[in-house]
């Protein structure tokens, strides 16, 4: 009776939320029903006719349902996270966990786990990670028969311990394997240093990411730069996974004086504009570091920058990630994160899987792993690798734009 009951709840919730959104759908509530009747079968049988019936997890049911449900968008940006996985997300915004350092998402075509970004300094970027590789396996456990949170959370682990990927790197014939060392990921979103040359100090910023402390970091590095006077400044955002959207629009209004960082639009053509807060720095020349991991809430402030051209973009085509994800509480303390909107620059580009095309190009770097001595992630002041080529070409653009 207990389960039967639930069975009803469910049904009526669906229905009452349903009926609220259907009038401004593309399909008719006959549709809906006569879709939703499979699934009413299928579920009615399940709990009726299964040989443990008296085993089942009626909320497990569920979950793996809504789960499919998203998936069946083919959005590889829209997800759904069960109240356990919501507990884990609420570890890493504490911004202390023990993992790999790496942003992911869900890859449905090859069932695998994408890398979007490896974070600055942390273990999967030391080992040579890329934006765009697909983790197959995890501990030799193929991730096509895992569910995506399984996977994340395998990745993720005591600082120390070990883990053994697999992934699927685009132009690699053959798997890569890595064995990595999980360590303590506490990011520090800004970094910042000096760099002389012939015309004069030239400033440096690294952002790693678009957290709730950013803009205020941000802030307290170009203060300083700014106080020991500049020619110039360098805005590194390469493997940066974005983040908060008021983050990236308080760093941009850093250096707009007035107009639009960014706008939005939703699927019913409804447009937000999103305008600069004020400029409070001196206009220097800037150069932008971009690459294939620069995704996002960096795009945004790439593509405003560039739009107005404040500044000279150097790197890689950007990652194209332009969509914006909302997130709707549902009432088993899970969240349903769907696609809602698109970014664009404030030219009116959707650079959704386009990417923004650098003003000036850099070639990769040769060589796979990067030296661990100049990559402390915990430090504020960081030392450059002056052999790095997007460092090399950016101040040499940099110093062409200095008068």
């Amino acid at each position: 009776m207990k389960r039967n009951s639930l069975l009803f709840v469910i049904i009526l919730s669906v229905s009452v939320v349903l009926a609220s959104w259907i009038l401004s759908a593309a399909v008719t509530p006959k549709d809906v029903n006569k879709a939703l009747e499979p699934f009413y079968q299928t579920l009615s049988y399940i709990l009726n006719a299964y040989y443990q019936k008296d085993e089942i997890n009626l909320n497990k049911l569920m979950d793996s349902a809504i789960d499919g449900l998203v998936k069946g968008l083919g959005d590889d940006f829209s997800y759904y996270e069960n109240p356990e996985e919501m507990e884990e997300k609420q570890i890493e915004l504490e911004g202390e966990y023990g993992g790999l350092g790496i942003e992911v998402t869900y890859d449905s075509e090859y069932k695998a786990v994408k890398v979007v970004s490896p974070m600055y300094g942390t273990p999967a970027w030391r080992a040579g990670l890329k934006a765009g590789d697909r983790i197959v396996t995890i501990d030799d456990q193929p991730v096509s028969e895992m569910e995506y949170m399984e996977a994340v959370r395998r990745l993720r682990g005591q600082p120390g311990s070990t883990v053994r990927i697999k992934i699927l790197r685009e132009g690699v014939d053959s798997l890569l394997t890595f064995e990595l060392v999980r360590e303590k990921i506490q990011i520090i979103p800004v970094k910042h240093t000096f760099v002389e040359t012939s015309k004069g100090r030239i400033g440096y910023t690294l952002i790693t990411r678009f957290g709730a402390k950013t803009s205020e970091e941000m802030a307290e590095a170009l203060n300083e730069i700014f106080q020991k006077g500049v020619k110039g400044l360098i805005i590194d955002l390469r493997d940066n996974p974005g983040g908060y959207l008021n983050s990236a629009i308080e760093v941009a209004s850093y250096f707009i004086d007035k107009g639009v960082v960014v706008k939005t639009k939703n699927g019913y053509g409804i447009e937000e504009v999103y305008e600069s807060k004020g400029n409070n720095y001196p206009n220097v020349p800037i150069v932008v570091l971009v690459n294939k991991g620069s995704a996002s809430a960096s795009e945004i402030l790439t593509g405003a920058l560039k739009d107005y051209q404040i500044a000279k973009v150097v790197g890689q085509k950007t990652f194209g990630k332009g969509s914006v994800q909302t997130g709707f509480p549902l009432s088993n303390g899970g969240t349903l994160y769907l696609t809602t909107a698109h970014y664009m620059t404030p030219s009116g580009k959707d650079i959704h899987k386009i990417g923004i095309d650098p003003d000036v190009f850099v070639e990769e770097a040769t060589s796979t792993a990067r030296q661990s001595a100049a990559v402390d992630y915990t430090k504020k002041i960081i030392e450059l690798d002056m052999n790095d080529p997007y460092i090399i070409k950016g101040l040499e653009v940099l110093l062409e734009m200095v008068k």
